[in-house]
């Protein structure tokens, strides 16, 4: 497994070139495995390649669509179980959300109905996917922008309830946190305070935008800017709180110099080391 202060960044086509060929001190490269299945050659399928072989690496999904109805996708499975032996050190991760409809596959991430019902068809989910891949797998709360009236549960409950049931584990997304808390006039922290302390084994941390619409503010999950000052606090209380444990820097979109990216890197990397060496 990956050291509780490794600091990592994700992989896309638009940061692949420059970090192929300049290899910086990263201690993860988080990959999608949806792109080990679209990029059947090429330059980005090379450089992809030439960074698994460098770094140690975690993969993260975005269309195992976990709370939909469409049967799972063994192929699909059968190649984060492959790709988890080829990489000891890695962990597989997605969202608790749905993205397919029958064969077609949306290009967002869908809020589920927080309900009983949902909750024990989402646990059954999860147990499947966990069978397939022979680990446990981490599952990340998304940013959503609507939420059901249906809902019975809140979806802190519904996530920590999950992991309790199937031995899963929370990659906790602080930045879909705090957008999230905001969007509906929610306390951040409080929110943050109640997840698991002993589910949570992994970090996310991006930027959000502000757009000023004719209703009001809203925040929306781009992953185009640094990470917030807000989210930050966050992180640095949630270490405390959890203790320190992987965390990816999400920079995916008007993804600046790879220098640039660096120096927000080392922010995570001082957090880490700080927060280890007072324990």
């Amino acid at each position: 497994m990956l050291p509780p202060q490794s600091a990592g960044l994700n992989l896309c086509h638009e940061n692949a070139e420059e970090l192929a060929g300049v290899l910086p001190p990263l201690d993860f490269l988080q990959i999608h495995p949806e792109h080990l299945l679209a990029e059947q050659g090429g330059t980005y399928h090379d450089q992809l390649q030439q960074l698994r072989e460098h770094y140690p690496v975690t993969l993260h999904g975005f269309g195992l669509s976990l709370g939909s109805v469409a049967p799972l996708q063994s192929s699909y499975l059968e190649l984060v179980r492959q790709l988890l032996q080829e990489h000891p050190e890695a962990f597989f991760s997605d969202h608790v959300s749905w993205s397919s409809l029958s064969h077609h596959h949306f290009h967002d991430l869908l809020p589920l109905i927080y309900s009983e019902e949902t909750l024990n068809y989402f646990c059954d989910r999860i147990n499947q996917v966990q069978d397939a891949i022979r680990q446990p797998l981490h599952v990340e709360n998304i940013s959503s922008y609507m939420r059901f009236q249906q809902s019975t549960l809140e979806e802190v409950d519904f996530i920590n309830e999950a992991t309790r049931r199937t031995g899963a584990f929370i990659l906790l997304d602080l930045n879909n946190l705090w957008a999230n808390a905001m969007n509906y006039s929610e306390d951040p922290m409080g929110i943050m305070l109640r997840y698991s302390r002993e589910a949570v084994r992994s970090f996310h941390l991006a930027g959000c935008s502000e757009e000023h619409l004719a209703h009001g503010t809203v925040y929306i999950d781009y992953h185009r800017e640094q990470v917030r000052p807000e989210v930050w606090e966050l992180y640095e209380v949630a270490l405390h709180h959890f203790g320190p444990h992987p965390t990816l820097l999400e920079w995916e979109n008007n993804v600046p110099p790879l220098s640039r990216t660096l120096e927000e890197l080392d922010q995570v990397r001082s957090r880490l080391l700080n927060v280890e060496s007072a324990r």
